[in-house]
Parts: C-alpha cells; structure tokens; sequence
C-alpha cells in the first residue's frame, strides 16, 4: 500500500513538473497535457531591460504598500468654481504703502494686501479642495520636480499651496531682507529657517507625512506674513484661483468625497461627493456662504 502511494506521488509530482516547465520555458513533455483549463500553454519570454525590472520593481512594492493602484475604469477631470454667496466688500490692506511695520524700506514698497478671504467676480480664491487619501484605483505618479515658494515684499508667494509628500519646496527670497519662515504643521516636523536677503537658490524644504488639513506657515520676522500649505500622498487636490475655478486631473472613475477647506472657515465641506465618469465632467460649483467664512 504504501509503495502505491509513493508511486502516485512521485507520478503527480512528475506531471506537476513537466506542467511548470511547459509554461515557464515553452518546452515539450513526453505526455501532453489535455485541452481545457489543462492544455499546454506556450510562453515566450524575453529578458527585461534593467530599467524595466526597476520600473516593475518600483510598481510592485508601491502597489503593495498601497501607494499604488491600477485604474481599470478609466479616469476623469474634475473641474470647478468655488463661489462667495453673499456680500463682499474688499477687505482693506494690511499695511499701506510705505507703511510696513518692519523693514519699512523693502516691505513698504507695496501696499500688503489682507488676502484672508479674496473674492473676484464672485469667486473664492485660495480654497483647498482635495481627496484625504489615495482613492481606490488610483495611479499615483512620481512627486515630481521642485515647487517654488517664494517671499516678495514681505508677502508669500502663493498664499496657498498644495505639494507632495516627499517634494522639494524651494523657500525663496526676493527681498532685500532676511525672513524666518516657520511651518506649523501637525503630523510633520516644523521647518524653522532663516532665508537670507535675495536668496534665489533657497532653502530646501520637504514634509515626510500627509497631513488631513492645511496648516499655517508664518515669519518670525515680519508677524503678519501667512501662507498655508498642505502636503499629501497624492495628486487629487487643487487651490482655487483667483476667480475660483480650479481643476483635478486623472481621478479614477467613481464616487469621492472631496474635503473643502478654507482659511477663514476652515473644514467648510467635510464630504463634497462627486462622481467622477472617464474623460471630462459636467461642472461642478462649491458654494460657500458668507456665514461660514465668519462675514
């Protein structure tokens, strides 16, 4: 009995083989497998660039990670306008011209704008409109090159901002006066450095985490100067321009529920859902009542 079941094992064995060697090298076996789900399959195999195996590497452990995803129905652009319902007077500036209170002779040169809430033609400016986290099906690409964030006249420059986790943020100077940028971010550690007069190389800034809202980013020089960045693991965000339009790209087809955050009102959108359809989207107005911004 037992010399049976050794003899079955070794034929199983055996058949499991010559199937493995078929589909692995495209060889022959002396009993050929049966049509069906058994049948021989040919392979043809060719040996992969370096840069190739790197790539599939790369994929692989992101994907998982869960950095990564392959999109299979198909992606679409988000675009939109955010809108002030209400009224809205401009909001004075800050400091007059020639009135700054620090470093009146470089940060005086222009007037300095109060750009907490910034309307034109009815559209909010500096809105944050953005997924909290990798959507399912996404594609995620590479961070990218550098993004700039500059200081002219004592103003930074944009007020708000979206970047990468992991992406150089140049911080830039333009003045002919030293600024301490200070960021006051939650899960990152705080960037505290000082930017030299008419630095236009920069200083090297890089978040290591998502963060789930936008945080303040201050000069210890200069108090009233504000920004605010957001730093993610993703793409699927955008700022309002200055008319309030703004546009997401490459979104994975389906429901999301995006987030709306604003410096005035903060979280003033904890769950916008939009279904996304392949290619372009009706679309979509966000509006934001002058109540919830404080007005």
């Amino acid at each position: 009995m037992r010399s049976q079941m050794t003899r079955l094992v070794q034929k199983s064995v055996g058949v499991f083989a010559c199937a493995f060697v078929s589909l692995t090298l495209s060889v022959g076996c002396s009993a050929p497998l049966s049509s069906g789900a058994n049948s021989q399959t040919t392979v043809k195999y060719r040996a992969a660039s370096k840069d190739a195996v790197a790539a599939a590497t790369d994929t692989s452990v992101a994907a998982a990670t869960g950095d990564v995803a392959v999109s299979e129905g198909g992606v679409g652009t988000l675009k939109g306008r955010v809108e002030f319902v209400g009224d809205f007077a401009p909001l004075a500036p800050l400091f007059v011209k020639g009135g700054a209170a620090k470093d009146p002779s470089v940060c005086g040169a222009e007037a300095i704008p109060n750009e907490s809430i910034l309307v034109k033609d009815g559209g909010l400016s500096n809105v944050f409109i953005y997924l909290d986290k990798i959507p399912k099906g996404a594609v995620v690409p590479p961070a990218g090159d550098p993004v700039l964030f500059d200081q002219k006249v004592c103003i930074f420059t944009p007020h708000a901002m979206v970047m990468r986790v992991r992406q150089a943020v140049k911080v830039l100077n333009a003045d002919g006066a030293a600024h301490n940028t200070h960021t006051y971010p939650k899960k990152n550690s705080a960037f505290n450095s000082v930017v030299q007069p008419n630095d236009r190389g920069g200083v090297d800034l890089v978040y290591g985490q998502a963060e789930k809202e936008p945080f303040q980013v201050g000069c210890d020089i200069h108090s009233w100067m504000t920004a605010y960045h957001l730093p993610l693991d993703h793409p699927f965000a955008a700022v309002s321009a200055a008319d309030g339009t703004f546009e997401i790209k490459d979104l994975p087809a389906g429901k999301h529920e995006f987030k709306v955050w604003h410096e005035a009102g903060k979280m003033v959108e904890k769950a916008l859902v939009v279904e996304i359809k392949p290619g372009d989207n009706n679309e979509v107005s966000i509006k934001v009542p002058a109540s919830k911004l404080g007005k």
